[in-house]
């Protein structure tokens, strides 16, 4: 193939080959009017990736020289549609619900040149955002506010998110259209921002050490320390917990270890027995290896 074609995972204009074409064409009745097109199968020559090209021309798609000449061209659309720079999020099912579906249909809407629908659902983002972490103030503005003021975003974020604002309450109140390289810096915004609040974190778990503050999360570690050869054996939280007892705050540890006995009393786990109750060191008796539920933790 002459011309170049943009591969979206080299995420540039790159030499295809063609896999498979098939050629339609037609007119009118007395031939003033002609059509042709085709569909192709490309493959990426450098990295292997399968797109599909349509290409479209017709006897009214023509520019003539300074001589008259007619000069035709073709319509070309590579598909699946792409962005061009940046990407979005991998990952995104870590996103909650709402956030999520509103992520997706603005990445479709820039995909497919939509650029005023992709202003206002960067913006809708923000609201969904606000939404999930209960900040209820009555307009945008101080809602982004109080995303700083709570903890959820340092200043300069908050200060960012403020463009988003701008550019969709411009995009959706004044339908202007935004610049497509203003959009691709502020999909960047918001893709660091999800990330940071929803993505990492889960991301990293279980492959590095992080740190363990709720209730859920301690008693995950304390199943994943609890081995084959430690059956029967009887030990101190401390003992079962070992150098992951650093993970957990020193103020949470006498809590968690609190719900601990209270579960244990109330027989809600099955794998450890209370052996001895002490203000300072509980001994647990373990009686086998806990179930362990993995799915979507990896």
């Amino acid at each position: 193939m002459e011309d170049k074609y943009f591969c979206r995972k080299c995420k540039g204009p790159r030499n295809h080959k063609s896999l498979f074409e098939k050629k339609l064409q037609g007119g009118d009745d007395h031939d003033y009017f002609q059509w042709l097109e085709k569909y192709i199968v490309i493959e990426c020559l450098g990295c292997e990736t399968i797109s599909f090209l349509k290409v479209y021309g017709d006897t009214d798609m023509v520019h003539h020289d300074h001589e008259g000449d007619p000069d035709y061209y073709f319509d070309e659309d590579v598909l699946p549609l792409f962005l061009e720079k940046g990407g979005e999020l991998k990952y995104q099912y870590y996103l909650p619900r709402k956030i999520r579906a509103i992520y997706s249909e603005t990445i479709a809407c820039f995909k497919s040149n939509s650029y005023i629908l992709t202003a206002g659902g960067l913006r809708a983002i923000i609201e969904a955002l606000c939404n999930h972490l209960k900040i209820k103030k009555d307009n945008l503005s101080n809602r982004i506010d109080l995303l700083h003021k709570k903890g959820h975003l340092t200043l300069s974020e908050s200060k960012r998110l403020h463009s988003i604002r701008f550019l969709g309450n411009d995009a959706l109140h004044e339908i202007e259209k935004p610049k497509k390289e203003h959009l691709y810096l502020l999909l960047e915004l918001i893709n660091h921002l999800l990330s940071n609040l929803f993505i990492n974190d889960k991301i990293i778990k279980g492959k590095v050490d992080t740190i363990v503050d709720t209730y859920e999360e301690f008693i995950r570690l304390v199943k994943s320390k609890i081995t084959e050869d430690l059956i029967n054996k009887e030990l101190t939280l401390n003992e079962i917990l070992d150098k992951a007892k650093r993970l957990i705050p020193k103020s949470e540890l006498p809590k968690f270890e609190k719900q601990l006995l209270d579960d244990l009393k109330s027989k809600k786990i099955d794998y450890l027995k209370l052996k001895k109750e002490s203000e300072k060191d509980s001994i647990y008796k373990i009686l086998k290896e806990p179930y362990v539920f993995t799915f979507g933790t990896k």
